[in-house]
């Protein structure tokens, strides 16, 4: 395990359940602990930076391979732990997104 997901106790159990259910090798630790991502809840969507998702926000395809490297894991868990937040992909490098 690399890097740790700083969540919200709303989703903290879920979240962890998630990413030893899909073999995701990330920490997931209560926000506010030394982590190397925050992921936080969001009343609208709003874009995702390399240290912060928004859960039903939207992030750069670039920006999301960048986050994974930073966090340790490989782009497809990536893909897997951004639907888990309801986090939609924009300026796909493939152009699969818009």
């Amino acid at each position: 395990m690399t890097g740790t997901l700083g969540v919200p106790e709303t989703i903290l159990t879920a979240l962890g359940e998630f990413v030893e259910a899909e073999g995701i090798r990330v920490g997931v630790v209560p926000t506010g602990d030394d982590c190397t991502v925050q992921v936080m809840a969001a009343d609208e969507r709003r874009r995702c930076g390399l240290r912060t998702l928004y859960v039903g926000g939207f992030i750069a395809c670039e920006t999301a391979r960048g986050m994974a490297a930073k966090i340790g894991i490989r782009t497809r868990q990536m893909g897997k732990l951004l639907d888990f937040l309801n986090i939609k992909v924009r300026n796909c490098g493939l152009g699969c997104f818009k």
